[in-house]
């Protein structure tokens, strides 16, 4: 401050130049004569680096704070478990102190005294426990508490089988599942050995009531037998290899609970499936056997492939067009089938055509391919004449 003077009563600043504070009127008084001290300007540089050193100078007072904590945690867990220790210690010296007198409780209650000679020779003694003299050898008892794991597992594998046993039986009994071994069992025993002829047993009463026997437990309880069985044909002739037909079988009575069986006597010349499909494979004859039960039926097939009126061009006029199969099914994108129509001469033209290409294509030659999942019919045209194959594409 230049020619300035501070009232001694009220601080105000006031010129020199002036007799007295013109607020208070007290006389003047000269604050500061000399010269001013002039601040020092820093630099944006100088102010960095002191932004820098207080940021040092903070994360080293944390870390020296953190360490500090660190240590104290350390000297906590170690007292800690110091304390753990020491209980555990006192814990165990209690319970050796209480064994100890418990021990001497009883030295002094019953005192044991070891056997020097014997009398019975038959005594076998052991080691004192708890003050407890030992017990001659006839005298130990089986405890039946302390049953050794062996016998305890072959117990539970014995009960196991028993039951696994058992219960399959049952199922056999009630028509359940079908178990092979129990079919062999009761097939011999419906037709054993003729026993040795008596006065009070003859044969024919033994054979009947063991041969009712061994039919009831083959058949299960409310088995149906059947008791006759009719085919749709008793005769087959294919022209062409390939060519297919449906074997039908009538049962009677309706509700029997027999199955059908189907049995070709030379599967290179005509198959059969499960369902009764008959397929031609090869020239030649065959037969068709088909059991229900204790029924049987027969049916006779003739591949003649040779002597083909219609592959010959012979003179018939087709009325209708028949092809291989009528329906189809596929499993899996890309499979294929050959369709073929069996009752025209050989190199008629046909013309396939396939009603949803999305589910399946055909080319000229009658190759059915799956493309996608659904249902369609493939028909084949000659002429006027026209004919359909179902085809469905079981997949995803």
């Amino acid at each position: 401050m230049l020619n300035k003077n501070v009232c001694p009563n009220c601080g105000q600043l006031y010129d020199t130049n002036l007799s007295k504070c013109p607020l208070c009127g007290t006389a003047p008084q000269v604050v500061d004569t000399a010269d001013p001290v002039q601040r020092k300007r820093i630099t944006e540089a100088e102010r960095k680096q002191r932004r820098a050193n207080r940021k040092e100078a903070e994360q080293e007072a944390r870390r020296r704070r953190r360490d500090e904590q660190f240590m104290q945690d350390a000297d906590e867990e170690r007292l800690l478990e110091e304390e753990e220790a020491r209980r555990k210690e006192e814990k165990r010296r209690l319970k050796e102190e209480k064994k100890a007198a418990r021990r001497a409780a009883l030295e002094q209650e019953a005192p044991v005294e070891a056997p020097t000679a014997p009398e019975d020779p038959a005594f076998t003694p052991g080691p004192a426990r708890d003050g407890r003299k030992p017990m001659p050898a006839e005298r130990i008892e089986w405890d039946s508490k302390r049953v050794p794991r062996l016998l305890l597992g072959l117990s539970a594998a014995i009960l196991g089988a028993a039951l696994l046993v058992g219960g399959s039986y049952l199922l056999w009994r009630l028509d359940v599942v079908k178990l092979p071994v129990f079919d062999k069992l009761a097939a011999q025993k419906s037709s054993p050995s003729a026993p040795a002829a008596t006065d009070n047993s003859p044969i024919e009463s033994t054979d009947r009531t063991e041969s009712s026997v061994s039919t009831s437990l083959y058949r299960g309880e409310g088995a149906i037998p059947c008791t006759g069985i009719t085919l749709s044909q008793t005769e087959i002739v294919f022209s062409a290899a390939g060519e297919q037909i449906q074997l039908n079988v009538d049962r009677s009575p309706a509700d029997t609970t027999d199955e059908r069986n189907y049995l070709s006597s030379d599967p290179a010349i005509v198959k059969v499936s499960p369902v009764g499909i008959v397929t031609a494979m090869g020239e030649g004859n065959a037969v068709i056997t088909v059991t229900c039960g204790e029924q049987t039926a027969q049916c006779t097939v003739r591949c003649d492939f040779s002597n083909d009126s219609n592959a010959s061009g012979g003179d018939a006029e087709v009325k209708e067009l028949i092809l291989v199969k009528d329906d189809m099914s596929f499993f899996a994108a890309g499979e294929n089938y050959v369709l073929s129509v069996t009752n025209i001469p050989a190199g008629t033209p046909v013309e396939w055509k396939s009603l949803d290409e999305a589910v399946c294509t055909v080319d000229g030659s009658g190759l059915v391919k799956a493309v996608g999942p659904g249902t369609t019919r493939v028909i084949a045209t000659v002429g006027e004449l026209s004919a359909g194959c179902w085809v469905r594409c079981k997949f995803e």
